[in-house]
């Protein structure tokens, strides 16, 4: 059971890097000035968090997503992480 949990966990943190960089790659580009967003809830609202950068023990990145890239991100790590615990439980048996 331990196990499975840092099989899934470590998909989590290996689909993390490409969905940032698909994420930011995919926003359009906006040349006309528009008005800034305030309300925190809103899927267009930019939110920016720091991550720990794997591998280093003091090096941090900040990582800037829309609430809709954020929501997209999460989703895609759940998915990533369901079918690693899915692929692994086949397997198993509760004898």
């Amino acid at each position: 059971m331990f196990r499975q949990a840092k099989i899934a966990a470590a998909a989590i943190v290996l689909t993390m890097p490409g969905a940032i960089v698909v994420a930011q790659e995919s926003e359009p580009k906006k040349e006309e000035k528009s008005e800034k967003i305030t309300d925190s809830d809103h899927p267009d609202f930019v939110r920016c968090r720091t991550e720990k950068v794997i591998g280093s023990l003091a090096k941090r990145r900040k990582v800037c997503l829309t609430n809709r890239e954020w929501e997209e991100f999460a989703r895609r790590g759940n998915d990533a992480a369901r079918q690693t615990v899915a692929q692994n439980a086949a397997g198993m048996t509760t004898d």
